[in-house]
């Protein structure tokens, strides 16, 4: 038995029920939101601005911003958000490398729902939320952002290419100061867990979001297989044994546990979804992640 494996389209589009599933998602989160936090909107007395409500504490903030109360009456601990200090920064970091195009969807198709998804959601938040690509200007969504429907045209003008992923995005990055959300989306086969867990700064919770395809999880049955490689294009046959997917699989454990515990120990989530997976899931996940 012999199988090519066929490189899909790399672009991005987004389908027609994209839009309209956003919505929900975002309707959703909205609401998990505030059955957890269980806070309305209200004023402080006397201090001329709007309470938001309440956010869990994010590690490595002054504890000067507790709400002692809430802590001891729920045993976790909140801060009080009000419209004046609610701005705060999320960076959506996305890899547009030739190994993004992998897989049915292609990785990149489903970074780029989640990167709309997270600029969607920190905009609801009042964050700032700058977007990151490789080898493009960052866009900037703030205050003020533009449409959804203009997010979805700026990635949709991405293509998969070249050899620069996450790995090649770190040292700009870390030109970047404050705290906040930063979000890396893509294979994270570039790079070694420390290239992005030095960005770590207190207050700031750091995502390890790893995509990969279905056939990178689960590889091809024991037989004669044609590999390309996406990035340089060159085919590689090889013949599939038990033996060799065996390492394979083992291989790829050993990688994921190796990130997981790094991630751990930075205090940072580390996790890992294939390109199939609808893109709610995966941002569902991370808000129930968020500190």
């Amino acid at each position: 038995m012999r199988r090519a494996v066929e490189l899909p389209s790399p672009r991005v589009h987004f389908a027609p029920s994209f839009r309209a599933r956003l919505g929900r998602l975002l309707a959703l989160s909205a609401s998990r939101r505030e059955r957890s936090e269980g806070a309305g909107r209200a004023r402080l007395a006397g201090g001329g601005a709007e309470f938001l409500g309440y956010r869990p504490y994010r590690y490595g903030e002054d504890l000067r911003a507790l709400d002692w109360n809430l802590l001891a009456r729920l045993g976790r601990p909140y801060v009080r958000v009000s419209a004046r200090e609610a701005s705060e920064r999320w960076v959506v970091a996305l890899d547009a490398s030739a190994s993004m195009g992998v897989g049915r969807p292609g990785k990149l198709q489903l970074a780029a729902e989640v990167a709309v998804a997270l600029c969607a959601l920190g905009v609801r938040e009042r964050a700032t939320v700058t977007l990151h690509v490789h080898g493009a200007e960052p866009l900037c969504v703030g205050r003020r952002p533009p449409s959804v429907e203009a997010w979805m045209r700026a990635l949709e003008r991405l293509a998969a290419g070249g050899t620069q992923g996450l790995g090649g995005l770190a040292p700009a990055l870390a030109r970047v100061r404050g705290g906040g959300r930063w979000f890396f989306l893509g294979d994270l086969l570039d790079c070694e867990p420390e290239a992005l867990l030095r960005l770590s700064r207190p207050g700031r919770e750091l995502f390890l979001v790893r995509v990969l395809a279905r056939e990178e999880m689960s590889p091809a049955p024991v037989g004669a297989v044609r590999w390309i490689d996406a990035e340089s294009g060159t085919a590689l046959a090889r013949e599939a044994s038990t033996a060799t997917l065996g390492r394979y699989e083992r291989l790829l454990a050993e990688r994921l546990a190796r990130w997981d515990a790094a991630a751990l120990r930075a205090r940072a989530v580390h996790a890992c979804w294939t390109s199939d997976t609808p893109f709610e899931t995966l941002a569902l996940s991370l808000c129930a992640r968020m500190g």
